[in-house]
C-alpha cells in the first residue's frame, strides 16, 4: 500500500521508550515531539518499595498523565521496572526539552476487555499499552507524524512488524447493538529508523551512556513479565524488590483468569527457579519482541 503521506512535510515525533537506544536516538536525532507511552496497572498491589520510597516521582508521573490522560484511572503501578520514571525524568533534563506522557487502558483492564492474558500467540498488549495511546495524543494535537522509532542497527528484523495504519472506531451506533463504524488502514504516520540507516548498534550506545551516566536506567527494560523474557530473567524480577510485586500481580491475575503469560511456565514458579549464574541480565525481552516498538 502506497503512502499516502510520503510527499508530505510532517511534524516529527520521537519515541523514547525508557531503553538506551531510544534515549540515544532522542538525544542525537531531535524531534518536533517526544512522546513517551506508560504501561500502566490500575492496582495498587503492582506497587513497590520505589514508590513508597519516591512519593515526589509518583507526583510527578500524576502531573505528567494529567496533561494528556486525565480521562484514565489515577497512576497506581507500571508493568516495566518504576526505574523508568527516573530515566524518564533524567532524559527531559538532558534533552532541555519538553517529553510528553501519554497511557491507555490499564494492564488489569485490558485484560477484562479482552478477556485474555496476552501471550506469544495472542500479542495485543503493545497496541493497547502503547500504540493506541500515542496515535490518539498524535491524531487529537498534532495530526499526522513522521515516527523515529529507536531500533538500532543490529536489531533491523524488528522493524519489518512495524506498521504505518490503524484501524480504530469513529462512532458507536448505539440504536444498532452497539455497532462501531471503524476507519480502517488509517494513514497516521510515516515510520523513520535513523539508528538503522546510520548503522548504530549495540556498542556505540554502551560507549556513549558509558560517557554521560547522567541519565540512569534499568537493568531490565519492558514489562517485568513479558512473555519474551526468559524464564531466568523472569526469577531476576522477581528476587528484586521494586519489581517483584509486578510478578506476584502477574501470578494473582494468571490464577484468576486460568490462562498463563509464558505457556511452559506459571508466573508463580518463576520464584523458584534455580539461578543460572552465567546468565547474562538485562536488555529487555530480546529482538523477538519487535511488536513492542511503537
Amino acid at each position: 500500500m502506497n503512502n499516502i503521506l510520503d510527499n508530505q512535510v510532517l511534524p516529527t515525533v520521537g519515541t523514547p521508550s525508557g531503553g538506551k537506544s531510544s534515549s540515544y536516538m532522542s538525544i542525537h536525532y531531535p524531534s518536533d515531539h517526544e512522546i513517551f507511552a506508560l504501561v500502566c496497572i490500575d492496582d495498587h498491589n503492582a506497587n513497590g518499595p520505589y514508590w513508597r520510597n519516591n512519593k515526589k516521582l509518583k507526583q510527578i508521573v500524576q502531573d505528567k498523565l494529567a496533561k494528556t490522560s486525565s480521562h484514565w484511572p489515577e497512576f497506581l503501578a507500571t508493568a516495566e521496572d518504576p526505574m523508568i520514571i527516573t530515566t524518564m525524568v533524567d532524559l527531559e533534563q538532558k534533552l532541555g526539552r519538553e517529553i510528553k506522557w501519554v497511557r491507555g487502558v490499564g494492564f488489569d483492564r485490558m485484560i477484562e476487555r479482552q478477556k485474555a492474558i496476552p501471550n506469544i500467540k495472542m500479542r495485543f498488549c503493545t497496541f493497547y499499552t502503547k500504540i493506541l495511546p500515542t496515535f490518539e495524543f498524535c491524531y487529537n494535537h498534532i495530526g499526522p507524524v513522521e515516527m523515529r522509532i529507536g531500533f538500532r542497527y543490529d536489531e533491523s528484523e524488528r522493524a519489518k512488524d512495524l506498521i504505518e495504519t490503524i484501524d480504530f472506531p469513529i462512532n458507536c451506533n448505539l440504536y444498532g447493538a452497539g455497532r462501531q463504524n471503524w476507519i480502517k488502514d488509517f494513514h497516521w504516520r510515516k515510520l523513520r529508523f535513523d539508528l538503522i540507516n546510520d548503522k548504530i548498534m549495540r556498542p556505540h550506545v554502551n560507549t556513549y551512556w558509558e560517557q554521560n551516566p547522567d541519565v540512569r536506567f534499568a537493568e531490565d527494560t519492558g514489562c517485568q513479565m513479558c512473555y519474551w523474557k526468559d524464564p531466568q530473567q523472569l526469577h531476576i524480577n522477581s528476587l528484586k524488590g521494586d519489581t517483584s510485586s509486578i510478578i506476584k500481580w502477574a501470578n494473582v491475575t494468571e490464577h484468576i483468569r486460568g490462562k498463563r503469560f509464558k505457556k511452559d511456565i506459571s508466573m508463580g514458579s518463576v520464584f523458584d527457579i534455580g539461578l543460572q549464574l552465567d546468565f547474562f541480565s538485562g536488555g529487555g525481552p530480546g529482538c523477538k519482541a519487535g511488536g513492542c516498538g511503537i
